[in-house]
Protein backbone atom coordinates (compact mmCIF):
# COMPACT_ATOMS: atom_id res chain seq x y z
CA UNK A 1 0.00 0.00 0.00
CA UNK A 2 1.78 3.77 -0.86
CA UNK A 3 1.31 5.83 2.18
CA UNK A 4 0.39 8.46 -0.82
CA UNK A 5 -3.38 6.48 -0.78
CA UNK A 6 -3.96 8.20 2.53
CA UNK A 7 -2.69 11.65 1.76
CA UNK A 8 -5.17 13.14 4.69
CA UNK A 9 -2.57 12.06 6.78
CA UNK A 10 -0.51 14.34 5.70
CA UNK A 11 -0.24 17.97 6.77
CA UNK A 12 0.63 19.89 3.81
CA UNK A 13 0.37 22.75 5.28
CA UNK A 14 2.47 22.72 7.78
CA UNK A 15 5.22 22.10 5.19
CA UNK A 16 7.08 24.90 4.29
CA UNK A 17 8.36 25.74 0.40
CA UNK A 18 11.82 27.18 1.72
CA UNK A 19 13.94 27.09 -1.17
CA UNK A 20 12.79 23.85 -2.48
CA UNK A 21 11.81 24.79 -5.98
CA UNK A 22 9.75 22.35 -8.97
CA UNK A 23 13.32 21.66 -10.49
CA UNK A 24 13.62 19.14 -7.85
CA UNK A 25 11.48 17.11 -8.72
CA UNK A 26 11.41 18.19 -12.52
CA UNK A 27 15.16 17.18 -12.53
CA UNK A 28 14.10 13.49 -11.21
CA UNK A 29 11.00 12.87 -13.43
CA UNK A 30 13.28 14.13 -16.72
CA UNK A 31 15.83 11.50 -15.44
CA UNK A 32 13.09 8.73 -16.24
CA UNK A 33 11.24 10.02 -18.98
CA UNK A 34 13.09 8.45 -22.09
CA UNK A 35 11.66 4.93 -20.76
CA UNK A 36 9.69 3.87 -23.97
CA UNK A 37 6.48 1.52 -23.34
CA UNK A 38 8.25 -1.41 -24.22
CA UNK A 39 11.63 -0.77 -22.06
CA UNK A 40 15.17 -2.88 -22.31
CA UNK A 41 14.98 -5.66 -20.51
CA UNK A 42 18.60 -4.92 -19.09
CA UNK A 43 19.74 -1.68 -20.92
CA UNK A 44 19.39 0.76 -23.82
CA UNK A 45 19.06 -0.03 -27.31
CA UNK A 46 17.84 -3.84 -26.37
CA UNK A 47 21.17 -4.96 -24.93
CA UNK A 48 22.35 -6.83 -21.75
CA UNK A 49 24.02 -4.16 -19.44
CA UNK A 50 26.63 -5.20 -17.79
CA UNK A 51 26.80 -7.48 -14.43
CA UNK A 52 27.32 -6.17 -11.17
CA UNK A 53 27.30 -2.69 -9.85
CA UNK A 54 28.11 0.37 -12.22
CA UNK A 55 30.07 2.18 -9.47
CA UNK A 56 31.08 2.78 -5.87
CA UNK A 57 31.72 6.02 -4.22
CA UNK A 58 33.14 5.65 -0.35
CA UNK A 59 30.96 2.45 0.08
CA UNK A 60 27.68 3.86 -1.80
CA UNK A 61 26.95 1.78 -4.83
CA UNK A 62 25.43 3.31 -8.14
CA UNK A 63 23.26 0.31 -9.39
CA UNK A 64 22.98 -0.68 -13.14
CA UNK A 65 19.09 0.44 -13.04
CA UNK A 66 20.64 4.20 -12.13
CA UNK A 67 23.13 3.94 -14.88
CA UNK A 68 20.23 2.96 -17.22
CA UNK A 69 18.01 5.66 -16.53
CA UNK A 70 21.08 8.42 -16.84
CA UNK A 71 22.06 6.79 -20.16
CA UNK A 72 18.69 6.76 -21.93
CA UNK A 73 18.35 10.82 -20.76
CA UNK A 74 21.33 11.79 -21.59
CA UNK A 75 21.08 10.08 -24.95
CA UNK A 76 18.07 11.51 -25.98
CA UNK A 77 19.44 14.42 -25.13
CA UNK A 78 22.55 14.52 -27.27
CA UNK A 79 20.32 12.37 -30.32
CA UNK A 80 18.02 15.68 -30.32
CA UNK A 81 21.18 18.07 -30.26
CA UNK A 82 23.47 15.55 -33.52
CA UNK A 83 20.12 14.10 -35.16
CA UNK A 84 21.61 11.72 -37.53
CA UNK A 85 24.97 12.06 -36.45
CA UNK A 86 23.89 11.06 -33.09
CA UNK A 87 27.20 8.71 -32.40
CA UNK A 88 27.66 6.91 -28.68
CA UNK A 89 31.00 5.72 -28.86
CA UNK A 90 32.82 9.02 -30.67
CA UNK A 91 30.96 11.28 -27.88
CA UNK A 92 31.97 8.73 -25.17
CA UNK A 93 28.35 8.89 -23.82
CA UNK A 94 28.74 5.55 -21.02
CA UNK A 95 31.97 7.08 -20.19
CA UNK A 96 30.21 10.12 -18.98
CA UNK A 97 27.39 9.02 -17.85
CA UNK A 98 29.10 7.19 -15.32
CA UNK A 99 31.39 9.84 -14.64
CA UNK A 100 28.53 12.13 -13.82
CA UNK A 101 26.58 9.43 -11.79
CA UNK A 102 30.11 9.06 -9.72
CA UNK A 103 30.51 13.31 -9.16
CA UNK A 104 27.16 13.36 -8.10
CA UNK A 105 26.71 10.56 -5.61
CA UNK A 106 30.26 11.77 -4.32
CA UNK A 107 28.49 15.60 -3.65
CA UNK A 108 25.95 13.78 -1.84
CA UNK A 109 28.30 11.95 0.35
CA UNK A 110 30.20 14.74 1.32
CA UNK A 111 27.15 16.98 1.70
CA UNK A 112 25.63 14.82 4.16
CA UNK A 113 29.09 14.49 5.79
CA UNK A 114 28.64 18.08 6.41
CA UNK A 115 25.49 18.03 7.97
CA UNK A 116 23.10 18.76 4.83
CA UNK A 117 19.77 16.71 5.50
CA UNK A 118 16.12 17.03 3.93
CA UNK A 119 13.53 15.45 5.80
CA UNK A 120 10.24 13.18 5.12
CA UNK A 121 8.20 16.12 5.01
CA UNK A 122 10.38 18.56 2.63
CA UNK A 123 10.17 15.35 0.10
CA UNK A 124 6.42 15.11 0.82
CA UNK A 125 5.88 18.54 0.03
CA UNK A 126 7.51 18.40 -3.44
CA UNK A 127 5.57 15.50 -4.46
CA UNK A 128 1.83 16.42 -3.09
CA UNK A 129 2.13 19.92 -4.46
CA UNK A 130 0.14 18.96 -7.33
CA UNK A 131 2.20 20.12 -10.52
CA UNK A 132 3.12 16.48 -11.55
CA UNK A 133 0.40 14.31 -10.08
CA UNK A 134 -2.35 16.20 -10.18
CA UNK A 135 -5.72 14.84 -11.08
CA UNK A 136 -8.41 16.44 -12.68
CA UNK A 137 -9.38 18.19 -9.51
CA UNK A 138 -5.95 19.70 -9.47
CA UNK A 139 -4.82 17.95 -6.65
CA UNK A 140 -2.43 15.17 -5.80
CA UNK A 141 -3.86 11.70 -7.19
CA UNK A 142 -2.22 9.06 -5.79
CA UNK A 143 -3.44 6.72 -8.59
CA UNK A 144 -1.74 8.92 -11.13
CA UNK A 145 1.76 8.47 -9.09
CA UNK A 146 1.52 4.98 -8.65
CA UNK A 147 0.87 4.62 -12.22
CA UNK A 148 3.81 6.91 -12.86
CA UNK A 149 6.20 4.85 -10.84
CA UNK A 150 4.94 1.33 -12.51
CA UNK A 151 5.78 2.83 -16.16
CA UNK A 152 9.07 3.96 -14.60
CA UNK A 153 10.49 1.26 -12.80
CA UNK A 154 10.38 2.82 -10.02
CA UNK A 155 9.07 2.07 -6.46
CA UNK A 156 8.10 4.35 -3.89
CA UNK A 157 10.72 3.72 -1.73
CA UNK A 158 13.48 4.75 -4.65
CA UNK A 159 11.57 7.46 -6.29
CA UNK A 160 11.70 9.31 -2.72
CA UNK A 161 15.34 8.49 -2.04
CA UNK A 162 16.51 9.80 -5.43
CA UNK A 163 14.34 13.20 -4.61
CA UNK A 164 15.72 13.15 -0.87
CA UNK A 165 19.35 13.34 -2.55
CA UNK A 166 18.32 15.94 -5.42
CA UNK A 167 16.74 18.06 -2.39
CA UNK A 168 20.21 17.44 -0.30
CA UNK A 169 22.35 18.09 -3.39
CA UNK A 170 20.13 21.35 -4.24
CA UNK A 171 20.34 22.78 -0.68
CA UNK A 172 24.31 22.25 -0.97
CA UNK A 173 24.31 24.11 -4.45
CA UNK A 174 22.11 27.25 -2.51
CA UNK A 175 24.56 27.61 -0.25
CA UNK A 176 27.38 28.12 -2.65
CA UNK A 177 25.12 30.64 -4.69
CA UNK A 178 24.31 32.63 -1.21
CA UNK A 179 28.21 32.76 -0.71
CA UNK A 180 28.51 34.53 -4.09
CA UNK A 181 28.68 38.00 -5.07
CA UNK A 182 28.96 39.56 -8.46
CA UNK A 183 29.99 43.03 -9.45
CA UNK A 184 28.44 45.41 -11.69
CA UNK A 185 31.49 45.61 -14.23
CA UNK A 186 30.75 41.55 -14.77
CA UNK A 187 26.58 42.19 -15.16
CA UNK A 188 27.71 44.72 -17.45
CA UNK A 189 30.24 42.83 -19.61
CA UNK A 190 27.75 40.17 -19.67
CA UNK A 191 25.49 42.24 -21.15
CA UNK A 192 27.85 43.02 -23.77
CA UNK A 193 27.88 39.49 -24.79
CA UNK A 194 24.54 38.93 -24.58
CA UNK A 195 23.44 41.88 -26.74
CA UNK A 196 26.55 41.41 -29.22
CA UNK A 197 25.08 39.68 -32.36
CA UNK A 198 27.25 38.52 -34.72
CA UNK A 199 26.20 36.19 -38.24
CA UNK A 200 28.39 33.67 -39.27
CA UNK A 201 29.31 31.93 -42.88
CA UNK A 202 31.11 28.83 -42.91
CA UNK A 203 32.44 26.23 -44.75
CA UNK A 204 32.53 22.25 -43.67
CA UNK A 205 35.30 20.25 -44.23
CA UNK A 206 34.03 16.78 -43.03
CA UNK A 207 37.07 14.18 -43.56
CA UNK A 208 34.48 11.74 -44.69
CA UNK A 209 33.35 13.67 -47.68
CA UNK A 210 37.14 13.68 -48.92
CA UNK A 211 38.11 10.42 -50.96
CA UNK A 212 41.75 9.13 -49.47
CA UNK A 213 43.35 6.66 -52.84
CA UNK A 214 45.73 4.27 -50.98
CA UNK A 215 48.17 2.09 -53.46
CA UNK A 216 48.06 -1.75 -52.87
CA UNK A 217 51.95 -1.46 -51.96
CA UNK A 218 50.61 1.06 -48.85
CA UNK A 219 48.46 -1.35 -47.50
CA UNK A 220 50.88 -4.29 -47.94
CA UNK A 221 53.81 -2.35 -46.05
CA UNK A 222 51.30 -1.48 -43.12
CA UNK A 223 50.39 -4.92 -43.31
CA UNK A 224 53.99 -6.24 -42.63
CA UNK A 225 54.82 -2.78 -40.06
CA UNK A 226 51.52 -2.99 -37.73
CA UNK A 227 50.44 -6.04 -37.78
CA UNK A 228 49.93 -5.43 -33.61
CA UNK A 229 48.41 -2.27 -34.03
CA UNK A 230 45.49 -4.61 -36.96
CA UNK A 231 44.93 -7.16 -34.55
CA UNK A 232 44.60 -4.20 -31.86
CA UNK A 233 41.69 -3.08 -33.94
CA UNK A 234 40.11 -6.73 -34.71
CA UNK A 235 40.03 -7.76 -30.98
CA UNK A 236 38.63 -4.26 -30.09
CA UNK A 237 35.70 -4.10 -32.95
CA UNK A 238 35.25 -7.89 -32.71
CA UNK A 239 30.94 -7.48 -32.96
CA UNK A 240 31.53 -5.74 -36.80
CA UNK A 241 33.34 -8.90 -37.53
CA UNK A 242 31.34 -11.19 -35.57
CA UNK A 243 27.19 -10.19 -35.68
CA UNK A 244 24.47 -12.20 -34.87
CA UNK A 245 21.57 -11.60 -37.18
CA UNK A 246 20.00 -8.10 -36.93
CA UNK A 247 16.79 -6.42 -38.07
CA UNK A 248 15.88 -2.96 -38.86
CA UNK A 249 12.09 -2.65 -37.99
CA UNK A 250 9.66 0.23 -37.25
CA UNK A 251 6.12 -0.51 -35.58
CA UNK A 252 3.02 1.26 -34.24
CA UNK A 253 1.69 0.09 -30.86
CA UNK A 254 -1.76 0.10 -30.00
CA UNK A 255 -1.96 -0.87 -26.30
CA UNK A 256 -4.69 -1.39 -23.74
CA UNK A 257 -5.93 -1.59 -20.54
CA UNK A 258 -3.56 -4.18 -18.07
CA UNK A 259 -1.02 -4.14 -21.33
CA UNK A 260 2.57 -3.75 -20.05
CA UNK A 261 3.15 -0.39 -19.32
CA UNK A 262 0.13 1.07 -21.02
CA UNK A 263 -0.45 4.69 -19.76
CA UNK A 264 -2.48 7.61 -20.94
CA UNK A 265 -5.31 7.38 -23.25
CA UNK A 266 -4.40 3.60 -23.62
CA UNK A 267 -4.72 2.97 -20.00
CA UNK A 268 -8.15 3.40 -20.08
CA UNK A 269 -8.83 1.80 -23.96
CA UNK A 270 -10.34 -1.95 -23.48
CA UNK A 271 -8.50 -4.98 -25.08
CA UNK A 272 -11.26 -5.17 -28.05
CA UNK A 273 -11.30 -1.40 -28.78
CA UNK A 274 -7.65 -1.35 -28.93
CA UNK A 275 -7.59 -4.58 -31.51
CA UNK A 276 -10.28 -2.36 -33.66
CA UNK A 277 -8.34 0.46 -33.68
CA UNK A 278 -5.00 -1.61 -34.67
CA UNK A 279 -7.13 -3.12 -37.51
CA UNK A 280 -7.90 0.52 -38.93
CA UNK A 281 -4.36 1.49 -38.88
CA UNK A 282 -2.97 -1.80 -40.13
CA UNK A 283 -5.34 -1.22 -43.37
CA UNK A 284 -3.94 2.57 -43.80
CA UNK A 285 -0.67 0.88 -43.39
CA UNK A 286 -0.95 -0.98 -46.05
CA UNK A 287 -2.38 1.34 -48.53
CA UNK A 288 -0.20 2.01 -51.56
CA UNK A 289 1.98 4.94 -50.59
CA UNK A 290 1.39 4.74 -46.75
CA UNK A 291 3.68 7.32 -44.92
CA UNK A 292 4.54 4.56 -42.40
CA UNK A 293 6.33 6.82 -40.00
CA UNK A 294 4.00 9.82 -40.08
CA UNK A 295 1.34 6.59 -39.07
CA UNK A 296 3.49 5.93 -36.39
CA UNK A 297 3.70 9.88 -35.02
CA UNK A 298 0.01 9.78 -35.01
CA UNK A 299 -1.25 6.39 -33.30
CA UNK A 300 1.76 4.80 -31.91
CA UNK A 301 1.38 4.23 -28.00
CA UNK A 302 4.76 4.39 -27.56
CA UNK A 303 6.48 7.46 -26.58
CA UNK A 304 9.49 7.48 -27.63
CA UNK A 305 8.19 5.99 -31.26
CA UNK A 306 5.94 9.13 -31.68
CA UNK A 307 9.16 11.05 -32.26
CA UNK A 308 10.75 8.41 -33.99
CA UNK A 309 8.88 7.44 -36.78
CA UNK A 310 7.94 3.99 -34.95
CA UNK A 311 11.62 2.74 -35.55
CA UNK A 312 13.34 0.86 -33.15
CA UNK A 313 16.45 0.43 -35.22
CA UNK A 314 18.62 -2.83 -35.40
CA UNK A 315 17.68 -5.76 -32.88
CA UNK A 316 19.02 -9.17 -32.13
CA UNK A 317 16.19 -11.57 -31.88
CA UNK A 318 16.76 -12.42 -28.23
CA UNK A 319 16.59 -8.74 -26.97
CA UNK A 320 12.78 -8.58 -28.08
CA UNK A 321 10.15 -9.98 -26.84
CA UNK A 322 9.07 -13.67 -28.54
CA UNK A 323 5.66 -12.70 -30.11
CA UNK A 324 7.57 -9.42 -32.01
CA UNK A 325 10.61 -11.27 -32.48
CA UNK A 326 9.40 -13.88 -34.33
CA UNK A 327 6.86 -12.16 -36.57
CA UNK A 328 10.24 -9.27 -37.43
CA UNK A 329 12.39 -11.99 -37.67
CA UNK A 330 10.14 -13.95 -40.25
CA UNK A 331 9.45 -11.10 -42.46
CA UNK A 332 11.44 -9.34 -45.45
CA UNK A 333 12.09 -5.92 -46.00
CA UNK A 334 9.74 -3.12 -46.94
CA UNK A 335 7.19 -6.63 -45.71
CA UNK A 336 4.42 -4.70 -43.07
CA UNK A 337 3.30 -7.47 -40.59
CA UNK A 338 -0.45 -8.40 -39.90
CA UNK A 339 -1.49 -7.47 -35.94
CA UNK A 340 0.74 -9.07 -33.92
CA UNK A 341 -0.12 -9.42 -29.89
CA UNK A 342 2.55 -8.97 -27.45
CA UNK A 343 2.20 -8.43 -23.27
CA UNK A 344 2.93 -4.81 -24.68
CA UNK A 345 -0.37 -4.73 -26.76
CA UNK A 346 -0.78 -5.07 -30.31
CA UNK A 347 2.46 -4.27 -33.05
CA UNK A 348 2.00 -3.17 -36.90
CA UNK A 349 5.87 -3.98 -38.00
CA UNK A 350 7.57 -3.13 -41.01
CA UNK A 351 11.08 -4.54 -41.79
CA UNK A 352 13.28 -2.23 -43.22
CA UNK A 353 16.75 -4.02 -43.47
CA UNK A 354 17.72 -7.71 -42.72
CA UNK A 355 21.40 -8.29 -41.91
CA UNK A 356 22.64 -11.81 -41.83
CA UNK A 357 24.82 -13.26 -39.23
CA UNK A 358 28.41 -13.32 -40.23
CA UNK A 359 31.46 -14.48 -38.68
CA UNK A 360 34.89 -13.15 -40.24
CA UNK A 361 38.02 -14.27 -38.92
CA UNK A 362 40.91 -11.90 -38.35
CA UNK A 363 42.70 -13.21 -41.61
CA UNK A 364 39.57 -12.57 -43.58
CA UNK A 365 39.43 -9.12 -42.19
CA UNK A 366 43.55 -7.73 -41.71
CA UNK A 367 43.65 -6.53 -45.35
CA UNK A 368 40.79 -4.77 -44.80
CA UNK A 369 42.02 -3.31 -41.24
CA UNK A 370 45.18 -2.36 -42.95
CA UNK A 371 43.41 -0.16 -45.67
CA UNK A 372 40.49 1.41 -43.04
CA UNK A 373 43.73 2.53 -41.01
CA UNK A 374 46.05 3.59 -43.80
CA UNK A 375 43.03 5.91 -44.81
CA UNK A 376 42.65 7.38 -41.40
CA UNK A 377 45.72 8.39 -41.26
CA UNK A 378 46.19 10.19 -44.51
CA UNK A 379 42.53 11.84 -44.40
CA UNK A 380 43.94 14.76 -41.79
CA UNK A 381 46.49 15.67 -43.87
CA UNK A 382 44.25 16.01 -46.90
CA UNK A 383 42.03 18.24 -45.02
CA UNK A 384 44.30 20.22 -43.40
CA UNK A 385 45.59 20.69 -47.50
CA UNK A 386 42.30 21.46 -48.68
CA UNK A 387 42.05 24.05 -45.98
CA UNK A 388 45.38 25.69 -46.77
CA UNK A 389 44.01 26.00 -50.29
CA UNK A 390 41.34 27.62 -49.53
CA UNK A 391 42.42 29.91 -47.17
CA UNK A 392 45.00 31.26 -49.45
CA UNK A 393 42.99 31.57 -52.23
CA UNK A 394 40.25 33.76 -49.84
CA UNK A 395 43.14 35.65 -49.04
CA UNK A 396 43.74 36.44 -52.59
CA UNK A 397 40.37 37.31 -53.14
CA UNK A 398 39.21 34.37 -55.12
CA UNK A 399 36.70 31.91 -53.71
CA UNK A 400 36.71 28.50 -55.46
CA UNK A 401 35.10 26.91 -52.59
CA UNK A 402 32.18 25.75 -55.28
CA UNK A 403 34.70 23.27 -57.57
CA UNK A 404 35.79 21.45 -54.09
CA UNK A 405 32.03 20.43 -53.95
CA UNK A 406 31.65 22.88 -50.82
CA UNK A 407 28.97 25.57 -49.87
CA UNK A 408 28.90 28.37 -48.05
CA UNK A 409 25.97 28.13 -45.16
CA UNK A 410 25.53 31.24 -42.27
CA UNK A 411 24.09 30.96 -39.06
CA UNK A 412 22.60 33.41 -38.79
CA UNK A 413 22.08 36.23 -35.99
CA UNK A 414 23.72 34.52 -32.60
CA UNK A 415 24.73 36.38 -29.30
CA UNK A 416 28.72 36.88 -29.26
CA UNK A 417 28.28 35.57 -25.24
CA UNK A 418 25.99 32.03 -26.66
CA UNK A 419 27.47 28.59 -25.37
CA UNK A 420 26.00 26.84 -29.03
CA UNK A 421 27.08 28.04 -32.54
CA UNK A 422 23.95 27.01 -34.53
CA UNK A 423 24.76 24.51 -37.19
CA UNK A 424 28.10 24.21 -35.77
CA UNK A 425 27.75 22.96 -31.97
CA UNK A 426 28.70 23.76 -28.82
CA UNK A 427 33.41 24.87 -28.48
CA UNK A 428 34.82 27.58 -26.40
CA UNK A 429 38.04 27.92 -28.74
CA UNK A 430 35.35 28.31 -31.55
CA UNK A 431 33.43 31.19 -29.94
CA UNK A 432 36.85 32.91 -28.81
CA UNK A 433 38.08 32.78 -32.70
CA UNK A 434 34.61 34.33 -34.14
CA UNK A 435 34.75 36.68 -31.35
CA UNK A 436 38.21 38.12 -32.96
CA UNK A 437 36.60 38.67 -35.77
CA UNK A 438 35.43 42.07 -36.64
CA UNK A 439 35.02 43.46 -39.74
CA UNK A 440 32.45 41.40 -42.64
CA UNK A 441 34.10 39.52 -44.66
CA UNK A 442 37.08 38.88 -42.67
CA UNK A 443 38.09 34.89 -42.49
CA UNK A 444 39.55 33.23 -39.64
CA UNK A 445 43.43 32.66 -39.88
CA UNK A 446 42.79 28.86 -39.20
CA UNK A 447 40.41 26.29 -38.85
CA UNK A 448 37.95 25.70 -35.84
CA UNK A 449 37.44 22.26 -35.08
CA UNK A 450 34.28 21.09 -33.62
CA UNK A 451 33.41 17.30 -32.89
CA UNK A 452 36.33 16.38 -35.41
CA UNK A 453 34.45 18.10 -38.21
CA UNK A 454 36.81 21.38 -39.53
CA UNK A 455 35.15 24.84 -40.37
CA UNK A 456 36.64 27.73 -42.28
CA UNK A 457 34.57 30.96 -40.58
CA UNK A 458 34.03 33.93 -42.58
CA UNK A 459 32.28 37.66 -40.44
CA UNK A 460 28.99 38.01 -42.55
CA UNK A 461 27.90 40.90 -39.85
CA UNK A 462 28.34 42.58 -36.55
CA UNK A 463 26.13 44.05 -34.33
CA UNK A 464 27.40 45.77 -31.26
CA UNK A 465 25.42 46.18 -27.97
CA UNK A 466 23.46 49.47 -27.20
CA UNK A 467 24.89 50.35 -23.90
CA UNK A 468 22.75 53.19 -23.90
CA UNK A 469 19.63 50.36 -22.96
CA UNK A 470 21.58 49.15 -19.96
CA UNK A 471 19.03 50.58 -17.27
CA UNK A 472 19.84 50.45 -13.58
CA UNK A 473 17.15 48.13 -13.23
CA UNK A 474 19.08 46.01 -15.98
CA UNK A 475 21.87 46.37 -14.05
CA UNK A 476 20.72 44.80 -11.03
CA UNK A 477 18.45 41.92 -12.57
CA UNK A 478 21.85 40.55 -14.54
CA UNK A 479 23.62 41.23 -11.73
CA UNK A 480 21.88 38.84 -9.80
CA UNK A 481 21.23 36.30 -12.93
CA UNK A 482 25.18 36.56 -13.02
CA UNK A 483 25.60 35.73 -9.39
CA UNK A 484 23.73 32.45 -9.98
CA UNK A 485 25.55 32.03 -13.65
CA UNK A 486 28.90 32.34 -11.40
CA UNK A 487 28.62 29.92 -8.85
CA UNK A 488 27.12 27.59 -11.12
CA UNK A 489 30.30 27.37 -12.68
CA UNK A 490 32.20 27.31 -8.65
CA UNK A 491 29.95 24.46 -7.50
CA UNK A 492 30.95 22.57 -10.49
CA UNK A 493 34.31 23.40 -9.58
CA UNK A 494 33.59 22.21 -6.28
CA UNK A 495 32.43 18.83 -7.24
CA UNK A 496 34.84 18.15 -9.57
CA UNK A 497 37.59 18.64 -6.60
CA UNK A 498 35.48 16.53 -4.53
CA UNK A 499 35.65 13.11 -6.71
CA UNK A 500 39.69 14.14 -7.52
CA UNK A 501 39.97 13.79 -3.56
CA UNK A 502 37.74 10.70 -3.41
CA UNK A 503 39.66 9.56 -6.50
CA UNK A 504 42.82 10.12 -4.75
CA UNK A 505 41.73 8.35 -1.26
CA UNK A 506 40.75 5.05 -3.12
CA UNK A 507 37.13 5.68 -2.50
CA UNK A 508 35.39 5.50 -6.42
CA UNK A 509 35.74 2.11 -8.43
CA UNK A 510 34.10 1.98 -12.25
CA UNK A 511 33.25 -0.80 -13.13
CA UNK A 512 35.09 -0.93 -16.68
CA UNK A 513 32.14 -2.95 -18.82
CA UNK A 514 29.93 0.30 -17.96
CA UNK A 515 32.57 2.32 -19.01
CA UNK A 516 32.78 0.52 -22.28
CA UNK A 517 29.23 0.08 -22.68
CA UNK A 518 28.63 2.56 -25.83
CA UNK A 519 30.55 -0.13 -27.93
CA UNK A 520 27.59 -2.83 -27.44
CA UNK A 521 25.52 -0.16 -28.61
CA UNK A 522 27.48 1.29 -31.73
CA UNK A 523 25.08 1.38 -34.79
CA UNK A 524 21.94 0.31 -32.97
CA UNK A 525 18.81 1.63 -32.10
CA UNK A 526 16.27 1.56 -29.22
CA UNK A 527 14.42 -1.97 -29.38
CA UNK A 528 11.31 -3.92 -28.00
CA UNK A 529 12.74 -5.77 -25.06
CA UNK A 530 11.37 -8.85 -23.27
CA UNK A 531 10.86 -6.44 -20.12
CA UNK A 532 11.30 -3.98 -17.96
CA UNK A 533 12.36 -3.93 -14.25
Amino acid sequence: MFKWNKTSDIDTKAIGKHWITYGILGTVIITMAFFGVCSPRNGSGGFTLPSGTAAKVDGEKIGSVEFRRAYLNYSNQLQQQYKDKFDPVALGVSKQVLNGLVERTALYKEATKNGIAASEGEVDHVILDGKYFAGENGKFDPALFERYLKSQGHTEATFTEELRRNIITTKFRNFVASSYRASDKVAELNYRLDESKVDIDYLRLDPSAFPVKVEPAEVDKFLTAETKQIKDYYDAHKAEYNQEAKVKARHILIAFKGARNASGAAANRSKDEAKALAAKVLAEAKKPGADFPALAGKYTDEASGKAKGGDVGFFKKDTMVKEFADAAFAMKPGQISDLVESPFGFHIIRVDTVQEAKAVTFDEAKHGIAEKLVTKQRQPQIVNDKIKAILTDLKAGKDDAASLGLAWKSTGPFSVGARFIPGLGADKAALQTIATLKTPGQVSPDAIEISNVKYIVRLKAKQDADMSKLTPEKRKELAESSKYMESYTLFNTISEDISKRYEKEGKIYKNPDFVAYDQKLHGKGNAESEDSE
